[in-house]
């Protein structure tokens, strides 16, 4: 016994981790709970409006002859307004704001603005300016360079047209420029080339744009799927889709309508609805249902983007058309990076866990943007 305790006593002390008590003291687990509180304090800045991606907007024709070119820039109200708060129309510096802000070239040569006539603002609102340019030699090509309200409304997005001097409303070339894109090239302005291609990709661009940016479409499709198998999942983002493009198509058409102050504060209780229901409900197999009658509301919330923006009964199907197809882009986007991540969260012990916490951030932001939308 003696030689027992000797030899107890001279022996190293062995150290065991410590045990772990539940799923939250995990490591990982903890490093995703930091993560998920992070992006919810940074998406509690974001906008009410999170669905607006485009603000003020303007539309304009150039018509080439010869040497000259004219460009007719229609502004809408809100456009009007800005530049009339920035400058004076009847003083030289408007001139100025134009010969700064658009460029006008052929052949790396810069065309001179040598004239401005202004109409008189329509009973909406809508104000035409015309900008007469003269170039050092016959225009064959052109390449326009437009900065024009971005300085007044980094969201103003201008839609520009090239047109025949014998028939300026028929297009020969289209472009959507933007704070993203300044620049519409156009390598010969006789022939154009295709402006159903330029409208398509215009409009597919804006569709994945204001996708990418609805930060409150994002959170509800991913509260949607986190608590979903892959087959469940495809079931209700088909429902989702088939749903939204329906009354896009529907409000597009100006066959429905209802306010933003409406649609937005509905498309925040919808996050909220089903956030909760990834806490408290034990079965959500069926969700594809609810997900279709959501659908309808984002819907209204997605063609909310497009109500300043004037398409003629000519282009409007493939205008609507391109920019649901740019939508669905943008979501296949978000649910091919989701899926990954969720069916590794799956695997883990703490995955209830997860869902519960990132349905309770949801719920949350999803209160915070109803309180802005309905009281500010």
């Amino acid at each position: 016994m003696l030689r027992l305790i000797r030899m107890m006593k001279g022996s190293k002390t062995l150290h065991y981790p410590p045990r772990v008590r539940s799923f939250s003291e995990l490591p990982a687990f903890s490093l995703l709970r930091n993560l998920l509180l992070f992006v919810c304090s940074l998406l509690t800045v974001v906008p009410a409006e999170a669905h607006v991606s485009i603000g003020s907007v303007s539309h304009s024709i150039i018509i080439v002859q010869g040497d000259t070119v004219s460009y007719y820039l229609n502004m809408s109200p809100a456009a009007a307004k800005l530049i009339k708060q920035e400058v004076d129309p009847n003083s030289s510096d408007f001139q100025d704001y134009f010969t700064s802000e658009l460029s006008v070239k052929t052949w790396d040569s810069e065309c001179q603005l040598t004239r401005i006539d202004k109409a008189v603002p329509d009973t909406a609102g809508n104000w035409i300016v015309h900008l007469l340019y003269h170039c050092p030699q016959k225009v064959n090509d052109l390449t326009l360079t437009s900065t024009l309200f971005l300085d007044l409304d980094d969201k103003h997005t201008q839609f520009v047209r090239l047109a025949p001097p014998d028939d300026p409303a028929k297009s020969l070339r289209e472009a959507v420029l933007n704070a993203s894109n300044t620049t519409f090239h156009i390598p010969d302005v006789y022939t154009g080339g295709s402006a159903s291609s330029d409208r398509m990709k215009s409009f597919f661009e804006l569709g994945v744009m204001h996708l990418l940016t609805g930060y409150d479409h994002i959170l509800f499709l991913l509260t949607v799927i986190i608590a979903m198998n892959l087959m469940d999942t495809i079931k209700a983002v088909t429902a989702f889709t088939v749903a939204h493009s329906l009354t896009m198509a529907l409000a597009f058409l100006h066959l429905i309508s209802l306010p933003s102050s409406i649609v937005e504060p509905l498309i925040a209780l919808t996050i909220i609805y089903v956030a909760i229901e990834n806490v408290y409900a034990t079965k959500v197999s069926k969700r594809w249902l609810l997900t279709g009658l959501f659908g309808l509301v984002h819907g209204l919330g997605f063609v909310g983007a497009l109500k300043a923006i004037t398409v003629s009964p000519d282009e409007l199907l493939l205008s609507l058309f391109s920019f649901n197809i740019g939508i669905e882009a943008g979501q296949l986007v978000i649910i091919a990076i989701s899926i990954p991540i969720l069916h590794y969260l799956r695997s883990r012990a703490w995955d209830r866990r997860f869902c519960r916490g990132f349905s309770q951030g949801a719920a949350a932001l999803g209160i915070v943007w109803l309180v802005q939308r309905v009281l500010f």
